[in-house]
Formats: C-alpha cells, sequence, structure tokens
C-alpha cells in the first residue's frame, strides 16, 4: 500500500472518531466510544476508504503482491486487548493458573432417599399370645436389647411346662444311675443295666436343651411371658402392639429404624445407562435440602430395567450420613465422568464467543494485554466447561472480566480499525 493511501485511510479515520469522544459504559477505558449508530459509522468508514482507494493510481495496486499474499495465507496473530492499568482494575480483571476437577455433567437422574435394608428390624412374635405391657412409643430410641414389650403366650406355659417336666425326669434318672454303678461295683448289677441308666439321661439332658433353646428363641420371661428386645440400635417407627391386645405372628409388633443407614436410590433413564458404573463418584442433592450437596459412590447397579418405570435402579452410599435426612426425600443423583477422572476445567464466566469462535483471554507478558484464544470444550458440569485443548497449564485464563475484555475488543475494531 502506498504511503498517499495510508495518509488517505487515517485522515478518514479520525476524520469519523473525533466527531463524538467517549461516553457510556465504556468511557476511562482508553476506547473511544462513537457516537454515531454502528451501521452509519461503518457505512461512512467504508465511503471515505472507497473514495481514498479511488484516487490511488491503478498500478499501485500491484506495488508490493507479496503483502497481499502474506495478509492472504500468512499465520494469523491472535487477537489482543490493551489497557491502561487503572481500565484493568475498573473491569476487575481476574486471571489465575487452570486447575483440574472432577465434574459431573449436567444430567439429573431422579432419586430418593431410602433407609438400607441392614437398617431395619421388624420385631413379631414368634407364637400368638396377648400383649401386658408395651414399653416404647413411636418415636422413642432404643439400643440393643432394651425391652420393647411383654406378651403372656399359652406356646410359651407348654414349653415351659415340658421343661420342668423334663428336669424332674432328669433329676430321677441321674440318681438312678448313681445307684446302677455302686451296685455294678458290688457285683449285684449287671454292666449293662449301668448302660441303660447312662443313655436315658443323656436323652433327657437333650431334652432340656432342647425346651431351653425354644423357649430362649420365644425371648421367654418366665410364667409363659414373652419378652420382646431390640435387635438393633434407632428410632420406634411403627407400633402395632397395645396392652391386652391379642396378636399373631403374621404381622410385626414393632418396626425399628437405623436413620444412620440410608442409601440414595436413583433411576437412570434408559437411554443414559452407558454413562452408570459401579464405583463412579457421584452428588445428590435434595430438593428438601437445596444448599446441600452431598458425596457418595454408586454401589449397586441393577440388573435389569424395573418394568415399570423402564429406568435402571442405582443405589449411591453417602460418604458422610447427614442427620437431616429422612427416609422418601426426593433429590437427584449427578454422576462424574468415567474413572472419576480429574480434568483441566475453565470456569463458565471465562467462555465467550468472538466472531462466531468459542474462546477464552489469556493474560499475556504484558500486565494490561490480554490475547483471545479459540478453545475446544467437553462436558458442561454446573459453573464449569472441561477444556479439551486451546490453552494450556502455561496460559492464565481471564476468569473474571472476560465479558468487559470483549466489550473492549468489539469497540476497538470498529473505532480503532485493529485488535491488537
Amino acid at each position: 500500500m502506498s504511503t498517499k493511501l495510508k495518509h488517505r485511510i487515517a485522515a478518514a479515520r479520525t476524520t469519523i472518531v473525533d466527531s463524538s469522544r467517549a461516553q457510556g459504559p465504556l468511557a476511562g477505558l482508553g476506547v473511544r466510544n462513537i457516537g454515531f449508530p454502528r451501521v452509519v459509522r461503518q457505512a461512512s468508514l467504508l465511503l471515505v476508504l472507497g473514495l481514498a482507494a479511488c484516487g490511488e493510481p491503478h498500478g499501485e495496486h500491484s506495488e508490493h503482491p507479496e503483502e497481499h499474499e502474506e495478509a492472504k495465507h500468512g499465520p494469523k496473530e491472535p487477537l489482543r486487548v490493551r489497557l491502561s492499568e487503572a481500565a484493568v482494575k475498573r473491569l476487575g480483571v481476574k486471571s489465575p493458573a487452570l486447575t483440574k476437577k472432577e465434574l459431573f455433567p449436567d444430567s439429573r437422574i431422579p432419586a430418593e432417599v431410602e433407609i438400607q435394608p441392614s437398617g431395619i428390624a421388624h420385631v413379631a412374635l414368634l407364637v400368638p399370645g396377648r400383649f401386658t405391657d408395651v414399653k416404647v412409643n413411636i418415636g422413642d430410641e432404643v439400643k440393643p436389647k432394651d425391652l420393647l414389650g411383654v406378651v403372656v403366650s399359652s406356646d410359651a406355659s407348654r414349653v415351659r411346662s415340658e421343661l420342668s417336666q423334663v428336669q424332674a425326669r432328669l433329676k430321677a434318672a441321674r440318681l438312678t444311675l448313681a445307684r446302677e454303678r455302686k451296685l455294678a461295683a458290688a457285683g449285684v448289677s449287671s454292666e449293662q443295666t449301668v448302660i441303660d441308666a447312662e443313655a436315658r439321661v443323656s436323652e433327657l439332658q437333650a431334652q432340656a436343651r432342647g425346651a431351653r433353646r425354644e423357649l430362649g428363641v420365644f425371648s421367654s420371661g418366665g410364667g409363659g411371658r414373652l419378652r420382646l428386645t431390640a435387635p438393633i440400635a434407632g428410632v420406634v417407627v411403627a407400633l402395632h402392639a397395645t396392652v391386652g391386645e391379642n396378636v399373631g405372628t403374621d404381622e410385626p409388633a414393632f418396626t425399628i429404624a437405623d436413620p444412620s443407614k440410608v442409601w440414595v436410590r436413583g433411576n437412570v433413564p434408559e437411554l443414559e445407562i452407558e454413562r452408570v458404573k459401579l464405583g463412579a463418584n457421584a452428588k445428590v442433592r435434595l430438593h428438601a435440602l437445596p444448599e446441600v450437596e452431598l458425596a457418595g459412590k454408586v454401589t449397586y447397579v441393577a440388573p435389569a430395567l424395573d418394568e415399570a418405570t423402564r429406568a435402571l435402579p442405582i443405589h449411591v452410599q453417602l460418604s458422610e450420613p447427614d442427620a437431616r435426612l429422612k427416609s422418601g426425600m426426593f433429590g437427584s443423583v449427578e454422576l462424574g465422568l468415567e474413572g472419576n477422572a480429574q480434568v483441566w476445567a475453565l470456569p463458565s464466566s471465562a467462555v465467550i464467543n468472538v466472531e462466531g469462535q468459542t474462546g477464552v483471554f489469556v493474560a499475556t507478558d504484558e500486565p494490561t494485554s490480554f490475547d483471545f484464544r479459540a478453545v475446544e470444550l467437553g462436558a458442561h458440569a454446573g459453573d464449569y466447561y472441561e477444556l479439551i485443548s486451546g490453552v494450556d497449564t502455561k496460559h492464565r485464563v481471564v476468569v473474571r472480566g472476560a465479558f468487559g475484555l470483549k466489550s473492549v475488543l468489539q469497540a476497538s475494531e470498529l473505532g480503532e480499525g485493529h485488535a491488537h
């Protein structure tokens, strides 16, 4: 380009730019904010440049063809924004080093809090009976072996009576055995008689042990009374027992639940089953506790879909149980990336679009200069994107003030004719 044409273009820019100085949101950032509407400014600039070009001798256009070729095919420098120190402070630009994070893609699986089977105990009678005492109410906390209630049972009375009879016969059999041993030692009784007496004692001992075990199973307290005790620590959540009520064996009299033994049951839609891996990290959010985020792992993946919901049931075991969790609470589960890997992550506030390209601003060696670089992004998870390529660990990405830099860049392109 000839010197004469350059002077004419510079004069044209000055004519348009000087018509109005910076006003509005970009004032003070070292960027002119032209007062004309954008379309008028662009049209005016093109018109003046066109007129300037028309006045240039035709032969000068091919004066340096290599310059046009380099501009067309040469390496393109990154778009750069230069600001004053005051402007950088005013925009609040922050550009920390890149960090790695474990991302949980934006796909939430419906879930519900449930008490684990090992955290529930149903206490029922093994034989029919009648309650004579109930020691607990719904909501009471109990410890293992705490007394829940007492029941009188005719079956327990029968077994206790049988035990008493066996014990009496056993006492007589032992006396007989002792006498037969003395007679055999004196040569009056035969050895076979002693063997028969020993066998009878052994038989009665076995019957007595059986009766005691049966009473132990009944938790008998004597006199046909059955003592029902808590098998686990927890809270009484259901009670089907009142004093004087006859009860059978088909329904639990007490239900105890341990609220600390909970998991989260998720229902994975059929189209997302491929993302589910046993042992994958997970995050749980509950509708009733929106500010709470609970970490856990997938500990169970069902072998088949639920026929009613066409979803795949999974269980998430929480790393730290929360006392605020209640069985039946609804929420959602977010599953981590495959392999629970940490990836380079970009905050959403850093990602912008310039001239149809997705990218970020990075700090340069100059404290007040920033380059725009196109990036390739992966999964989106909450406030972060997975970074695939475009920048690396040596770059410091602008995570705050990126949109301000974009505005400066666009204004610079229109008002100054360049971005770097």
